[in-house]
């Protein structure tokens, strides 16, 4: 790694004098210096996170990123007021059951996301066959034609053609089903109508999955009146016509015995990165999480072929490389690919996802501890760990920003609002949650408090 002042800075002065270092001076000397990645982080991790509203702290105004973005304008946290961004999981929110919302991971959710006060957007990205980067979370796509059996493709297995076919067939599909149309219909599960309801067991999803919310839109459950001029749909399809075979996209939802029809109030189809990049707000960073399937993740999964592996995350370089002037961070599950994304390139920081549960075939993904080494050996800016270890165990935020590493979060509890003002105290700088709405809402008051305390001192 290269040597720097900061690193320098770092090993002479004590923790305790660096944690009163100014956020704009550790920034001033970043920008003054060719450094690597793990340089700034490490000199961010120990600035003091901003306190709490109610201790009354005083602290810097905030500093402007910079127009073309650099190192440390890439990292998530660094500009927000709050200290910590609002990263909006798959757009508004994963759908964690068909019917009211927006589709996860499509340019209409990730605008609406944005819309909704979002920093960032946190969205899946794999590679088709001929090497295009589209938004998509499961290993699989699982499709049914007409009266056929619901048949699964991996997405790696695709052309981008035969997937935006695929995607656009559906939502026609679904919109001749809103009309009425039988044979879509019964192929959907749904009946026509404004409010559609779908024969899907999933309705119970949210009690089987314990998920907590502090808002009726979280997770994107917004009907289609409240979310439809947000969303601002990126293409208008035609339903099916009578000659065409309806195709219907199914998901195996939690708490449902089989895979169920997955349609959404608001459709919009698979983007690919480009497109998403070339209409989304110029403000708005994207945190792209590289999909690499795992036998913990996916069922029949398995570790990826290493030049597979480059490949892909050349392509989606490429891309990002493309719209010099958005935000970007990646992450991954897969340390590989996290080694891989930072050998391959040092503008854009690379984070590790780890839920730190024993017992996982990769031991690299068992604990804090080895989610850290992982990170360092790496050279990555941070770790993304599952939110309820840091519900379980306070001590994890101290422990890894000791490290010199950046912490994010990700999972349901992140809709609880009392835990993200708890996690944002301790210095979490990435929220990745599927209640866009509240957590925005908390964030600003937070920002807003804190301003007034600021004009008071003056």
């Amino acid at each position: 790694r290269m040597a720097s002042a900061l690193t320098v800075a770092m090993v002479n002065h004590p923790v305790s004098i660096l944690r009163r270092e100014p956020r704009a001076r550790i920034l001033r000397h970043a920008h003054s210096h060719h450094r690597s990645l793990s340089a700034v982080s490490s000199a961010l991790a120990n600035v003091t996170p901003p306190a709490s509203p109610d201790r009354g702290a005083v602290s810097e105004e905030p500093v402007e990123p910079p127009d073309v973005p650099d190192v440390a304008s890439q990292i998530p946290g660094l500009f927000e007021e709050s200290g910590c961004a609002v990263v909006a999981h798959r757009g508004l929110g994963m759908n964690l059951k068909p019917g009211k919302g927006i589709r996860e991971n499509t340019v209409a959710s990730i605008i609406a996301a944005h819309d909704f006060g979002a920093d960032w957007s946190e969205f899946d990205v794999q590679v088709t066959k001929d090497g295009v980067p589209v938004l998509w979370h499961d290993d699989f796509i699982s499709v049914r034609r007409g009266d056929g059996e619901v048949e699964n493709s991996a997405i790696r297995d695709l052309t981008i053609d035969q997937l935006k076919k695929m995607s656009r067939a559906a939502i026609a599909t679904a919109e001749a089903a809103k009309i009425g149309d039988t044979r879509a219909v019964k192929a959907t599960g749904s009946r026509p109508g404004s409010e559609k309801e779908y024969s899907s067991p999933a309705d119970e999803d949210e009690k089987a999955t314990g998920y907590v919310s502090d808002s009726s839109s979280a997770g994107g459950y917004l009907s289609e009146e409240e979310c439809g001029e947000r969303a601002r749909i990126s293409k208008s399809v035609r339903p099916i016509t009578e000659t065409e075979e309806p195709v219907v996209i199914y998901r195996k939802f939690a708490g449902t015995p089989e895979p169920a029809p997955w349609i959404m109030d608001v459709e919009d189809e698979i983007p690919t990165l480009d497109e998403l990049m070339s209409v989304a707000p110029d403000e708005l960073g994207f945190s792209l999480e590289l999909k690499f399937g795992t036998p913990e993740d996916f069922p029949g999964g398995k570790k990826m072929d290493p030049a597979r592996m480059i490949m892909e995350l050349r392509a989606t370089l490429a891309v990002c490389k493309s719209h010099p002037r958005r935000r970007v961070a990646f992450s991954t599950f897969d340390p590989d690919a996290a080694t891989h994304m930072r050998t391959l390139q040092g503008l854009y920081p690379v984070m590790f996802i780890t839920n730190c549960q024993p017992g996982q075939e990769d031991q690299r993904r068992c604990s804090v501890e080895a989610g850290i080494k992982t990170a360092l050996d790496a050279d990555l800016v941070g770790l993304v760990i599952r939110a309820d270890v840091l519900r379980n165990d306070p001590t994890v935020p101290t422990r890894v920003r000791a490290a010199g590493l950046m912490l994010g979060s990700y999972g349901g509890p992140n809709t609880d609002l009392a835990l993200v003002e708890r996690q944002v105290d301790l210095g979490v700088g990435y929220l990745c949650t599927d209640d866009v709405p509240a957590v925005a809402r908390l964030m600003s008051a937070r920002s807003t408090t804190r301003n007034a305390v600021l004009a008071g001192a003056r």
